[in-house]
């Protein structure tokens, strides 16, 4: 089992994980394997892109995201992440997490934050990994194409 960050070529590998992924339980969202390419290429293509991957023989997982200027010094949006649902609940994605803390750290990236569902166990599993709930802080959406 390694760690090593992502380039390009591995940008395929990980849509197909992605689109797996997420299309099972607790999201159940309908990810094609292109669409989930559309989506990780953008963030590979933007501007302070940072990934890291966990492979062994096959991929496992990854977590990926950009650092952005901040006043008090760069923060890292963590923008998706995902373990292969096998290896879920057994320790992969703290490890994962860890690996990507090290890489932003030698970056001096002074924070992470990221954007997920409160009521799915990702939720819990940030919590358990230092991430705080910020209750001060909203997330809007508006539909502007029904």
């Amino acid at each position: 089992m390694k760690f090593r960050l992502i380039t390009e070529n591995d940008i395929r590998n990980c849509a197909q994980l992605f689109s797996h992924v997420f299309s099972t339980e607790p999201w159940n969202e309908p990810w094609t394997e292109e669409d989930a390419f559309k989506r990780l290429n953008h963030f590979f293509e933007s501007k302070g892109f940072v990934g890291v991957l966990l492979e062994s023989e096959d991929l496992m997982g990854f977590a990926l995201g950009n650092v952005e200027p901040f006043h008090f010094g760069d923060m890292f949006y963590l923008r998706e992440m995902c373990i292969d649902t096998k290896m879920q609940g057994s320790g992969h994605g703290h490890k994962l997490l860890e690996s990507l803390e090290e890489n932003l750290k030698n970056m001096n990236v002074n924070s992470i934050y990221l954007t997920t569902d409160i009521e799915i166990p990702a939720s819990k599993f940030y919590k358990k990994n230092g991430f705080n709930f910020k209750d001060t802080m909203g997330f809007y959406a508006k539909p502007i194409n029904s």
